[in-house]
This record gives structure tokens, C-alpha cells and sequence, in this order.
């Protein structure tokens, strides 16, 4: 029987540590390329592991670091990071988590091990990621720069028999991943995250990605006030589809109405400037 494989964990004081050593380049602060000794060196009175339940495995530890590194320079890493590179990169990285048959434990479920991938294994991907202002893109938790990559990459994974397993990373914009993921009634439910999402999808090409926005933040509200209703989670695939589709349709048509009176609004209004503009002279 194969134990579970522990990965390092940080502390909060050595999250303060690398923040506070990124800001002054102080002790701490990792030269982009440094080696997994140095790193875990430079932080090893922060760094500490589960008692019990499994054993180390710092292969593991390198080759996430290693892949990591490869999207990364794939993405255009060192050069200053563009829309579409993060975009590329965040997609990359989600897919390559979401897959990884040794990251789907509960070890991938605690802050602690999420903080040591981006404030020690992966620091100056966080940075060039982010910046080193971001202090919830180094700790712990819903925006840390991994942890929510991976939540999305374990969630949004379709599964290996579809030809387009990834593409619902690559299609959602980011305020659409930030609507489902950043809201605990909606992210515990992977099958409700699916099913939004495509959702979002379905919608986005319906009306387009410009519009898309407020018709997620509108939809979402919808979804979750019917979800206080019925527990969306002991629906069948279809009928979760349905409630889904169905909010989404009626936050497009609110949206729309509402587009539709203010721009009525405004062609009065230029009318009346208009007719003003004329009897002034």
C-alpha cells in the first residue's frame, strides 16, 4: 500500500519572511533559478511537514518545479508577463495540476503547503506572476497564484476521453473563474462549477464575451438564491443543467432589457438636447 506524499509546508512567519525579504532583497530572497537546496535552506526554520500519515517526496517537489518552470519560460518568463501570457500560463498550469495523479490528496487541500509553492518552490514565478505587493498571491488560500490554478484544473477537467479536455480553462475569462471559484457555496461543488461554467460558455457565444460580465455577476445571484431554495447539489446532471441554463438566460434578458431602456433613455435625452440646441438659437 503506497502512502500519501507529504510536500513542505510554510508557515505564516515565513510567508512574512519572503515578503518581507522580497521587498528589501534581504535574507530570504531567492535568485530566480536557485536550487531546491538553496531554497529550502534559506527558509528551513518555516518550513515543516505533516507527523505522520506518509513520507517525503521531494521528487515530486522538483518536478513540479521543474514543470512549472518550463510553462513559464513556454509563457515568455523572464520578459515582463502580458495579458495573454498569464492567461497562458495560469491555463497551463491548471491543466498540468488538474492531471497530476500524485496532486489529488488532501495534502493539496492546506494553505500552508499552497504558501510553500509560491513564496519558496515557485517565487519568482509568483512574482513575475504578480508582484510582490500581492500578499494573497503568496499565502494561503482562494487567490493564492497555484492553489486557485489547481482548484480550477481539478474542477474544469472534463475528463480524458473528451478531445477538448481543457478547454473551459482556456474559454472563461478571468472574471468568470473569480465568480465561481472565490464563492465557497459555489466551488465546493464541482459538478455546480461545470455546469456554470458551461453555462458561461454556452451564453458567452450566444451574446458575446463583452456582454458577459454583468450576465455572470447577475446569473451567479440567481444561482445561488435558487440554490437556498433547493439544494442544487441532489440534482441530476440534467436538471442541474436546466437551473443553470435557465439563470443564465434570465440574467441575459434583465441585462438586455436594462441595455435596451437606458439606450431608449439616452436617444430621448439627445433628442431633447438636440431640440433644445435649436429653439436657443
Amino acid at each position: 500500500m503506497t502512502g500519501t506524499k507529504l510536500l513542505p509546508r510554510l508557515s505564516p512567519i515565513g510567508v512574512e519572511k519572503c515578503l518581507a525579504s522580497l521587498r528589501d532583497q534581504t535574507d530570504g530572497y531567492l535568485e530566480p533559478g536557485a536550487t531546491m537546496d538553496h531554497r529550502l535552506k534559506a527558509y528551513e526554520a518555516h518550513i515543516w511537514y505533516a507527523a505522520s500519515g506518509g513520507s517525503v517526496d521531494r521528487a515530486l517537489v522538483e518536478e513540479i518545479m521543474g514543470k512549472v518552470s518550463d510553462i513559464a519560460h513556454h509563457c515568455g518568463y523572464p520578459a515582463p508577463a502580458t495579458d495573454r501570457k498569464r492567461a497562458s500560463f495560469d491555463t497551463r498550469v491548471a491543466a498540468y495540476f488538474g492531471q497530476h495523479p500524485d496532486l489529488g490528496g488532501g495534502e493539496l487541500l492546506r494553505d500552508d503547503v499552497w504558501a510553500f509553492m509560491s513564496c519558496v518552490l515557485l517565487q519568482e514565478f509568483t512574482i513575475w506572476r504578480y508582484s510582490v505587493e500581492r500578499k494573497a498571491r503568496f499565502a494561503g488560500g482562494v487567490r493564492n497564484t497555484f492553489q486557485r490554478l489547481w482548484v480550477r484544473g481539478r474542477t474544469l477537467d472534463l475528463g480524458p476521453e473528451y478531445e477538448k479536455r481543457w478547454h473551459l480553462l482556456g474559454t472563461l475569462s478571468e472574471d468568470a473563474m473569480v465568480q465561481i471559484f472565490e464563492r465557497a457555496s459555489i466551488a465546493s461543488n464541482a459538478c455546480l462549477a461545470r455546469a456554470i461554467a458551461m453555462a458561461w460558455e454556452a451564453a458567452a457565444d450566444r451574446i458575446g464575451r463583452g456582454r458577459m460580465e454583468k450576465v455572470m455577476r447577475q446569473a451567479t445571484k440567481l444561482i445561488r438564491l435558487r440554490n437556498q431554495v433547493i439544494d442544487l447539489s441532489y440534482l441530476s446532471e440534467e436538471a442541474l443543467t436546466a437551473e443553470i441554463n435557465s439563470a443564465f438566460t434570465r440574467a441575459s434578458s434583465e441585462i438586455a432589457s436594462d441595455s435596451d431602456a437606458m439606450k431608449a433613455e439616452e436617444e430621448q435625452f439627445s433628442a431633447y438636447d438636440r431640440m433644445s440646441q435649436a429653439l436657443s438659437r
